[in-house]
């Protein structure tokens, strides 16, 4: 079945597309295409072309924003498009998977996050579930979101300790090496022992690992 037939009432849904990329967007159009001829595609490479086209078009109901726009920070413009529009639902499509840039887009207000190395049944499946109102984001981005969220956060000078721990050095020549006192690089040990939910250096160094945590001296 069509997506615009699954939605009660709607003869056609329109979609922006936003992209400063002609050929991509092309190709998102010629996808459309094939999932359902009741979806109209309208499309533009910049924010400011976007505006004029909510203007022009009210019924307007959902955008696919690629993030990496040229000159305009992809943030701002999910922000942007739903100040014009809060009823507009977006979905971004992008060539990162760093769960900190899908973390940003959802509190900013998009409902889905996409990969652009994923293949398009995960975009139609996407587009179904946040034409119902629903946030909606691929497994393997939620978990990406999940093990992110596991991983604890170490300020960087207890990344510096950590790091020290890693090469087996005792406290003395941690407080050596990073010109701290005994005292303060105790402190961080302690400090660093809670983060990681661990009770000696042993069990950090393995957890640190397991976690795959960033653990390069500053610089």
């Amino acid at each position: 079945m069509g997506i615009a037939k699954e939605l009660a009432g709607c003869r056609y849904v329109k979609i922006l597309i936003i992209d400063d990329h002609a050929l991509f967007r092309a190709g998102l159009r010629m996808l459309m295409s094939t999932l359902d001829a009741q979806l109209v595609c309208l499309e533009t490479g910049s924010i400011a072309g976007a505006h004029a086209l909510l203007s022009e078009h009210e019924d307007l109901r959902l955008c696919i924003l690629d993030l990496s726009l040229n000159q305009e920070s992809g943030i701002s413009a999910i922000r942007t498009l739903k100040e014009l529009r809060p009823s507009l639902a977006v979905v971004i499509v992008s060539g990162t998977e760093d769960p900190g840039v899908v973390r940003e887009c959802i509190d900013a207000g998009a409902m889905s996050y996409i990969p652009k190395s994923m293949a398009p049944d995960v975009l139609t499946d996407a587009l179904r579930h946040v034409l119902r109102g629903e946030v909606h984001l691929p497994a393997s981005v939620a978990a990406r979101l999940d093990a992110a969220a596991a991983r604890p956060h170490l300020s960087p000078r207890q990344a510096d300790v950590l790091h020290c721990l890693n090469r087996g050095l005792p406290t003395k020549l941690i407080a050596v090496e990073l010109g701290l006192s005994e005292y303060t690089v105790k402190e961080y040990l302690g400090a660093i022992f809670q983060a990681l939910g661990v009770r000696n250096r042993t069990e950090a160094v393995i957890k640190a690992a397991r976690l795959q945590l960033a653990v390069r001296p500053s610089t």
